[in-house]
């Protein structure tokens, strides 16, 4: 079973879910890769949630499942928790994890709730994302040059032109400054975006041809699953285990796949 934090978190995010009327499994052990399997209407789709106090102790091959079932099921793995390395998670900040999600039950709690994320930690450092095209919208609009600009944030020229790109974020300290200037909101909400994750689960990368008459077309091995491998076939995805397990085919029914037994 969980350990008591991780109830306690896992028991928050449940009803976080159940409030948006999201399908959803809660698994209780904590061998498995994942806490909470959900569909929830809308963008977000299917997640796979790993609920854990401390995140920084969910261990590398955990992460790599995460990984794998991004890729076959197209489910967005997210990491929740209140803490990584004695670090204590903030509310409404994006975290980023071995290149997957992080966030606090209030922030995953908001963002079901369609409150977007306006801030991202990256190396200790918050930033937000901005509306560059609508930064430069009003620079022009105001009759502000970008060295203008610059002066204000106290940053080069080239800093602005790229702002405007949306090639680089801003500090929430510098975005405050725009917002007072031109009396708009300008940031714009983060994705939940993962980071190379193909690069990753190379490794777990195996050949099975055929399962039950279905071409396979790319297949994985799983850890701490309910399955032992995932693949994508020519008939769609499939989670294959060993076992007759009717947990294993709810899960695979949220992640919108086939639970498939093999010998």
């Amino acid at each position: 079973m969980p350990g008591r934090g991780s109830g306690r978190l896992m028991d928050l995010v449940a009803e976080e879910l159940n409030g948006v009327g999201a399908r959803s499994v809660v698994v209780d052990e904590d061998d498995y890769s994942y806490t909470i399997v959900a569909d929830v209407k809308g963008s977000l789709g299917r997640l796979v949630l790993k609920v854990s106090a401390d995140s920084s102790a969910i261990p590398r091959s955990r992460i790599i499942d995460l990984l794998i079932m991004h890729r076959v099921f197209n489910a967005k793995p997210i990491l929740v928790g209140e803490s990584r390395r004695n670090e204590e998670l903030q509310d409404g900040v994006l975290y980023e994890q071995s290149g997957i999600p992080q966030l606090t039950p209030k922030t995953l709690g908001d963002l079901l709730r369609g409150k977007p994320i306006m801030m991202k930690n990256e190396g200790g450092v918050t930033k937000v994302k901005i509306k560059g095209w609508l930064l430069r919208e009003l620079r022009l609009r105001h009759g502000l040059s970008l060295g203008d600009i610059a002066e204000l944030l106290s940053v080069s020229r080239k800093s602005v032109y790229e702002y405007e790109r949306g090639s680089i974020d801003v500090s929430v300290e510098k975005a405050q400054l725009l917002i007072e200037l031109f009396g708009e909101n300008i940031v714009d909400g983060w994705g939940l975006e993962v980071k190379d994750p193909d690069q990753r689960i190379r490794e777990r990368r195996v050949e099975i041809n055929h399962v039950l008459n279905l071409k396979v077309k790319e297949s994985y091995l799983l850890a701490h699953t309910h399955g032992k491998y995932a693949a994508i076939t020519s008939n769609g995805s499939v989670l294959l285990g060993d076992e007759h397990s009717r947990e294993a085919e709810e899960v695979s029914n949220i992640l919108g796949a086939q639970y498939l037994r093999i010998h």
